[in-house]
């Protein structure tokens, strides 16, 4: 029937788009092979001007569109200088069809110009149209892809970084099974292993994202700085076995009004090698318009006051998070070692930044633009032949000032996120007793009531479902704190009354022991007081015995 149809092509569509004509595509939308051979005889008529198509307003619509991207990205692959062939690629979803517009380039394979889901009345004839446009084609049936859903714990940065990334778990493996666990340090060769995988991963995701929404995106170098700091940190936080360290608000707001900068570093214990500490986004702390600082990853870094800091940021638009390969997330990292370790905190961040500004300023300082001729020379000097109609732009400087510019417009929002995570290490060295760990809220029952009661294997595959279905046991810190808040009547400052503010608290590094040899943190912890009297406390205090 095919063959018969095929000899009596113009006959069969002289019509135009009749009901005929309908139920023959209809016929053939989910057989591809027939769809192909439909579309190549329909081109060669057309071509031949054995037929004047008329289609339906809704195929000419679809058409002019597909035209229009088309002739976007010829407009654009003109200064490319090799040569390329273009593709037109038309899924059928059954209602919808998804378009997509690129190049086959000959060094970067296929690159994805443009892509949309449309709904369209036929979908053969939709590709049938357009078909003469593009050099290659393909038309294929599948379902509509569905996007990843939410993390049950997406408000955890390791939760969150682990749900969107595919890399993430081999990062996580190399990391329990490769890198010192002393230190967590990774050596040159141990870190580009580790990159690679990122830059797989990266790669082939910025690939299949469309090269035409890509203009005002920022420089891809800024999204592998950011995904090289919280891909080692989240390998250091699964090497030390996942523990994450949830401070409520009550707790957060209080050691927000903590003054810290006079802790020597080398004075902050950590509970484990590496923790993630979260306090939930906070409004105050915006790190780059519309990420607010939320939580960060802390890290022994081998000798005793030697530590690293990444703070993190939750998104207010959560579908950044899944396009972290296009926008890089807001963090800022540090690490503070050897002379670090006896400096007091404000003393270490000043010196830290105007360490890393100082090393701006001197790669601002650099030649860059076009070096295409002394790669070329370094080329030939190895024997090698350099690939014809590359161009090699040296953008290091003007990055460098892209870089000065996030060090100075951060450091202050950094430098507030660093008081407060050094404050919850602090409350958690001095009173340990005050943590409970608990399974999240929406924790599978079952699966709970196995991991706490069970034993061996059972246990074990229990916990593991847990971790695949995204929940994990969380250190809840401030308890104690939350209940006290509760029983004088203090509540957050925006519920507190206009006349009320804070009176600030601080550390005290307590003598105590044999021969008063020992050291121990004391919290003398803010309190609110009102327009009384002499500044009375408006509640009372708060006490905590460690």
């Amino acid at each position: 029937m095919m063959d018969e149809l095929i000899a009596n092509l113009p006959d069969f569509l002289a019509n135009g788009y009749d009901e005929d004509v309908r139920a023959f595509t209809r016929s053939i939308q989910a057989k591809p092979q027939q769809v192909f051979l439909f579309e190549r005889h329909f081109d060669a008529l057309a071509f031949d001007n054995l037929i004047h198509w008329t289609g339906t307003p809704s195929q000419d619509a679809t058409l002019a569109k597909v035209a229009a991207s088309e002739e976007q990205m010829r407009q654009f692959l003109e200064g490319m200088g090799r040569p390329y062939e273009s593709y037109l690629i038309v899924t059928n979803h059954g209602t919808e069809i998804t378009f997509e517009v690129g190049w086959r380039d000959q060094m970067a394979g296929n690159v994805v110009w443009d892509r949309w889901i449309e709904a369209v009345d036929d979908p053969v004839m939709a590709f049938a149209n357009a078909g003469f446009l593009f050099d290659l084609l393909d038309y294929q049936c599948a379902t509509r892809p569905t996007e990843k859903p939410e993390p049950p714990l997406y408000c955890y940065h390791p939760e969150r970084f682990k749900a969107y990334r595919d890399y993430a778990e081999i990062v996580a493996k190399f990391y329990r099974q490769k890198v010192e666990p002393q230190s967590g340090m990774l050596t040159v060769p141990q870190l580009n292993e580790v990159m690679r995988v990122v830059f797989t991963e990266l790669n082939r995701r910025s690939m299949d994202y469309p090269r035409r929404l890509k203009e005002s995106h920022p420089a891809p170098s800024l999204v592998i700085e950011a995904e090289e700091t919280l891909a080692t940190a989240y390998g250091r936080f699964v090497q030390a076995g996942r523990q994450i360290m949830d401070f409520p608000p009550a707790l957060t707001e209080m050691l927000a009004k903590t003054d810290i900068d006079d802790i020597p570093l080398n004075s902050i214990k950590l509970p484990y090698a590496s923790q993630y500490l979260y306090f939930g986004p906070q409004v105050a702390l915006e790190l780059e318009p519309g990420w607010f600082v939320d939580g960060a990853y802390v890290e022994q870094r081998g000798l005793s006051g030697d530590v690293r800091f990444t703070i993190t940021a939750a998104p207010d638009d959560h579908s950044l998070s899944r396009q972290w390969y296009l926008f890089p997330e807001a963090e800022y990292t540090q690490d503070f070692v050897e002379s670090f370790r006896s400096m007091d905190l404000a003393t270490a961040i000043d010196t830290v930044l105007s360490d890393r500004l100082a090393a701006l300023k001197a790669h601002q300082d650099r030649n860059g633009g076009d070096i295409t001729a002394a790669v070329q020379a370094e080329f030939v000097k190895n024997g090698v032949a350099m690939p014809d109609a590359v161009r090699v732009v040296d953008v290091g400087p003007q990055m460098a000032v892209t870089r000065d510019e996030i060090a100075r417009r951060r450091h202050p929002i950094y430098k507030a996120a660093l008081q407060l995570a050094v404050n919850a290490l602090c409350y958690v060295s001095a009173y340990p007793d005050d943590i409970e760990t608990v399974w999240p809220e929406g924790t599978p029952v079952s699966l709970k009531e196995k991991v706490l009661s069970g034993k061996g294997k059972e246990q074990m595959r229990a916990k593991s479902k847990l971790a695949a279905l995204g929940y994990v046991p969380v250190h809840i810190c401030g308890k104690r704190i939350a209940e006290q808040r509760t029983l004088h009547g203090i509540h957050p400052q925006e519920h507190a009354h206009v006349s009320t503010h804070w009176r600030r608290g601080h550390w005290r590094n307590q003598v105590h022991g044999p021969a008063r040899s020992l050291r121990k943190l004391i919290w003398v912890m803010p309190v609110i007081v009102g327009a009384k009297d002499h500044d009375d406390p408006e509640a009372g205090h708060l006490y905590l015995v460690s």
